[in-house]
């Protein structure tokens, strides 16, 4: 009978599963061109956030990690981003009352909309309509793709000119 498990040696391959299909499977920002767009990621959740923020560095972006929305609400004040990926279910604030304060904060500062999508598992018409009301431009549904990231990011780059839509959904999340 073979072992179930077997013990790994610092001389034993190891080998990882892509996080990917295909090495080419989305959009990148060449390196060194234009810097690449500075995306805030708010997840609290530890395996949603590793995989948010390699993808987006594959993509060439340059990710800034907070783990709930009142620390968006402060990373955003502080700092510039081009786009903000908003979980919706967090702890301390939670992405539609974050993305409120921070729509709230722009309009008071005269400061431009800062690009913000949900990122979330559902999103039934009724909670769409409540992502429109609180300042969201998109919608992005777990689980996607790195095409479907790419996307989504290449629309807010800032060496791209673009139009924000008051919600819209990328190619393969809803429509």
């Amino acid at each position: 009978m073979k072992p179930l498990l077997t013990s790994v040696t610092p001389s034993s391959p190891v080998r990882h599963a892509p996080l990917w299909r295909e090495p080419y499977d989305a959009p990148t920002f060449v390196a060194g061109a234009e810097p690449g767009p500075r995306v805030l990621v708010v997840e609290d959740d530890p395996v949603q956030a590793l995989l948010l923020t390699l993808m987006l560095r594959h993509l060439g972006a340059t990710p800034m990690l907070v783990t709930d929305g009142a620390q968006a609400i402060e990373a955003v004040k502080a700092d510039h981003y081009d786009l903000v990926l908003m979980d919706y279910l967090m702890p301390v604030t939670d992405g539609i009352e974050a993305t409120r304060c921070i729509r709230q904060w722009e309009r008071d500062t005269g400061r431009a909309a800062t690009p913000i999508a949900a990122v979330t598992a559902s999103a039934m018409h009724d909670e769409r309509q409540r992502y429109v009301e609180s300042g969201m431009n998109a919608v992005i549904l777990k689980p996607f793709s790195a095409r479907t990231l790419g996307e989504l990011v290449s629309r807010y780059n800032p060496t791209q000119a673009h139009a924000l839509t008051p919600l819209s959904y990328p190619h393969g999340a809803l429509s």
